[in-house]
């Protein structure tokens, strides 16, 4: 079975405005470690007699025709650093991975390993990578990242074969691949290590970086180039298509590379990770990975069944915001499908300017006119402060900067494949409308 794992190019660098101030209006819903490059000395780098250089690491031993040496420890440190955080994730303990090692393959020149014999002829075509139970190989990218990112994934993609006997069907079994091989991009830096204790016949600097972390989020484009899945999100959300959660669950079990398929298996993969009522039953399902059918997602379905609507809502609501800078700290609506119904007693709630949607933690019946009075101020920057109507010296998305706004956010699953746009208004109250005017 084909383990492809497509990337759109970066977008520009516009991270999300977090410091957005708004109000969410609910319908119905209301480390840090040194690492020293090894020393390498000239016939360090030369290939074997077969023409390949080979690194090997504790579950990766890695063979390529790339003549890069450092880029081939890079490889496979970050593999062996990420093992320990991929058991942790699916509370596996660490001896189960204990004695697991695979085989991996960076390829320049496909053709090369064709011949050899060590990409076989029963693997199809692929553009980026493919994996089995033992084996993984990668087309070699442009950039570190890029590499590191697919032997990640596809690494993945070989361990939980280990673990569970497959992945699961293609929309948790890429969501999850796609999930736990994402990372920030490393920047190192000199290390402070005394000149002394460096190696006389070290080539290159040493050098120290923060420790390797998985399942990270980028905060702008810089931290995973070439990965391109809030591209993918942006258009899809200018134009209206963005999926429904529903639809993801329902993708076909071979997804030949379609970039946008793999944007939306992580996606729903990092919803149900963050959200409390979704992520045991999330990693529960990890055990039952042989099971590649419809009965795979179906008792996850009904494991989540009860909650579905707040689910539903909440992945509405990360499609929206979803950009460089979106933090599941700040974007972790607190929804309920036991929030009372309005009575129509006046709510007052105050608003926390650091986070984004906030609940009123009540249902209102459709067709409900509703009136806000807003009073108050912010800090958006050290030296802005914003009032309810927003800084118009910057804007996001077409809004002022800090500006307090209300959303309208449905309980019901939307019927078709897409979801609707959001309903989402400034909070403008009669002493706004009088300063403009």
């Amino acid at each position: 079975m084909t383990r492809e794992a497509e990337y759109a190019g970066g977008m520009m660098d516009k991270r999300l405005q977090t410091r957005l101030w708004r109000v969410l209006l609910a319908m119905a819903i209301g480390g840090i470690v040194s690492l020293t490059t090894p020393s390498l000395s000239a016939d360090e780098n030369n290939f074997d007699e077969t023409g390949l250089l080979t690194r090997e690491g504790q579950h990766l031993r890695l063979t390529s025709d790339v003549n890069d040496a450092l880029l081939l420890n890079d490889l496979i440190q970050s593999f062996d650093d990420s093992v320990p955080q991929w058991l942790a994730f699916w509370g596996v303990p660490e001896s189960r991975a204990a004695n697991w090692k695979i085989q991996g393959y960076l390829m320049r020149n496909v053709d090369t390993f064709r011949k050899s014999g060590a990409l076989p002829n029963y693997v199809p075509r692929f553009d980026h990578g493919y994996s089995t139970p033992q084996t993984i190989w990668i087309r070699h990218q442009d950039t570190t990242y890029y590499n590191r990112h697919l032997v990640l994934h596809e690494g993945i993609h070989s361990l939980a074969f280990e673990l569970f006997g497959a992945g699961g069907p293609s929309w948790y079994m890429e969501g999850t691949a796609e999930l736990l091989a994402l990372h920030r991009d490393r920047v190192p830096t000199p290390s402070k290590q005394p000149r002394s204790e460096l190696s006389l016949n070290t080539s290159v600097l040493a050098q120290s970086m923060d420790a390797f972390t998985i399942n990270q989020l980028p905060r702008d484009r810089l931290d995973t180039p070439g990965w391109g899945r809030y591209k993918i999100v942006a258009q899809h959300r200018e134009a209206g298509t963005l999926p429904t959660l529903k639809s993801v669950l329902k993708l076909p079990t071979e997804l030949n590379g379609e970039v946008e398929a793999y944007t939306w298996c992580w996606a729903a993969s990092s919803l149900f990770t963050q959200s409390p009522e979704s992520n045991a039953a999330f990693l529960k399902a990890a055990h039952n990975g042989s099971d590649q059918s419809e009965a795979f997602t179906s008792e996850f379905h009904r494991e989540v069944a009860e909650q579905w609507p707040v689910l539903s809502a909440r992945w509405r609501l990360m499609m929206n915001d979803l950009d460089y800078g979106f933090d599941w700290s700040r974007h972790r609506v607190k929804l309920s499908t036991s929030d009372p119904r309005a009575s129509g007693v006046p709510i007052q709630m105050s608003v926390t300017p650091d986070q984004s949607w906030q609940s009123v933690g009540v249902w209102f019946p459709k067709g409900a006119r509703l009136r806000f009075a807003a009073e108050g101020r912010c800090h958006v920057t050290p030296d802005w402060i914003s009032e309810p109507a927003g800084i118009t010296l910057e804007y996001n998305r077409g809004h002022p900067l800090g500006q307090l706004q209300v959303c309208v956010l449905p309980i019901a699953t939307p019927a078709g494949a897409t979801i609707p746009d959001l309903d989402i208004r400034p909070v403008i109250t009669r002493a706004d409308m009088a300063k403009s005017t």
